[in-house]
């Protein structure tokens, strides 16, 4: 039973490459992660805080983002550090695409909130828009995320949030470059 099982791995793989060989059109997956191509390698941002509730003096700061392939090209492993006035935020994320919604999902952890916030994102037009909630205390906090201005070796990030069914209103503003 065991080696049938293994037998059937090993052609399911082969017939996987094969397909891909003959130039059969990718996965949806693949496709949809290829998109996401520019993200892939080491930038340095800085990010301006506008004054807010969260932030009543506004501010900025400065960080690392670097993203790397995962398994198979179906994702993006990404681990990220910021230094700014509230201290440092150091985190990972894994982006990958989900057939079944037909969208991006993001899952980040980091040292800022417990557990892990999910993010859903897709595109419309040129911009790449996320969105989820995690509550920080007992407040439930609605963010988007919107990567806009795509250059080969820069991008601008803009941040929004709401508390509860507020509007969203402007974060803070990142702008990345790669060298």
């Amino acid at each position: 039973m065991k080696l049938t099982q293994i037998l059937a791995g090993i052609a399911v793989a082969a017939a996987v490459c094969l397909s891909h060989a003959a130039g059969q059109q990718k996965p949806e997956g693949l496709a949809q992660m290829e998109k996401l191509q520019l993200l892939v390698g080491t930038w340095s941002y800085t990010e301006t805080y506008e004054k807010t509730a969260y932030m009543p003096n506004g501010g900025g700061g400065t960080g690392t983002y670097e993203a790397r392939l995962g398994p198979g090209g179906y994702s993006l492993i990404i681990d990220f550090t910021t230094h700014a006035g509230f201290g440092d935020e150091i985190g990972h994320a894994i982006l990958t695409w989900d057939p079944k919604e037909k969208a991006y999902k993001q899952y980040v952890a980091g040292n800022a909130f417990p557990g892990c916030a999910i993010f859903t994102g897709h595109w419309e037009g040129d911009l790449l828009i996320f969105q989820g909630e995690f509550e920080a205390g007992r407040v439930k906090t609605n963010l988007k995320t919107t990567y806009t201005e795509w250059k080969p070796k820069s991008i601008t990030i803009l941040e929004y949030y709401g508390v509860g069914d507020a509007p969203f209103q402007l974060l803070q503003t990142t702008k990345a470059t790669k060298p």
